[in-house]
C-alpha cells in the first residue's frame, strides 16, 4: 500500500484486515500490530486513521453492513419471487471467506449492543433495513399469488431473519454441524415451509 493512495481506501483494506484477524483471533486478541501487519501498514498509520481499538471496531461492522448492502443491491430481481428471495437471504450466509469473515466479526460483536449505544444503533438499522426489504419481497410474492394472502409478510421477514442468523451462528460455533455448503439447502427448506403455507 503506498502513501499515493486514497484514504477510504486505506481505510477499506484496514477494515478487512480487521475482519479476518478478529474471525482467527477473536475481538480480544486482534491486536493493532496484527491488523497492520494484515493490512501491510505501520501501527502508526492505523492509530492516524483510527484513534481508539473502538474506533475501528465500530468502523469494521460498518464495512459489514456496507459490504452486504452492497451485495443485495446488485441483485437483479427474478420471477419467481421465491427464487428472488433466496438469493437475496444467501447475501447474508457465510458461503465464502468474504462472508465467513464477516458473521463471524458481526456474531462477535453483538454483546457490545448492550453497552455501546452506537453500536446497537448500526444492528438497530441493519436489521430493520433486512426485514423492510424481505416484507417487500414478500408482499411482492403474494400480489403475484406465489405466496398465500394470508400470510403475515411481517412476521414471515422478521421470522426469515433470526433463521439465516441462527445459521450464521452455528455454523460459527461448528462448522461440522453446519458446513457451509448445506446452508443454502437449509434455508430453502425454509422457505419452502413458507411459500406452502407450513411455516405460518
Amino acid at each position: 500500500m503506498t502513501k499515493h493512495e486514497p484514504a477510504e481506501t486505506r481505510r477499506r483494506q484496514i477494515a478487512e484486515a480487521l475482519l479476518s484477524s478478529v474471525a482467527e483471533h477473536g475481538i480480544a486478541g486482534a491486536t493493532l500490530a496484527d491488523v497492520a501487519d494484515r493490512a501491510g501498514v505501520s501501527v502508526g498509520l492505523v492509530q492516524r486513521h483510527f484513534r481508539t481499538k473502538d474506533e475501528l471496531l465500530r468502523f469494521g461492522i460498518e464495512h459489514v453492513e456496507e459490504q452486504a448492502v452492497a451485495r443485495v443491491q446488485a441483485l437483479e430481481i427474478t420471477f419467481p419471487l421465491r427464487g428472488f428471495i433466496q438469493q437475496l437471504l444467501e447475501c447474508f450466509l457465510p458461503l465464502d471467506q468474504a462472508r465467513a469473515h464477516e458473521q463471524r466479526f458481526w456474531l462477535t460483536f453483538l454483546h457490545r449492543c448492550y453497552t455501546d449505544e452506537a453500536v446497537a444503533a448500526i444492528y438497530r438499522e441493519a436489521t430493520t433495513g433486512m426485514i423492510v426489504g424481505l416484507e417487500e419481497a414478500l408482499a411482492g410474492a403474494q400480489r403475484r399469488e406465489e405466496l398465500a394472502a394470508d400470510v403475515d409478510v411481517d412476521q414471515v421477514a422478521r421470522s426469515l431473519v433470526a433463521f439465516v442468523d441462527g445459521l450464521c451462528m452455528h455454523h460459527a460455533a461448528d462448522a461440522s454441524l453446519y458446513p457451509a455448503e448445506s446452508l443454502p439447502h437449509l434455508l430453502s427448506a425454509q422457505l419452502d415451509l413458507v411459500f406452502t403455507g407450513g411455516g405460518r
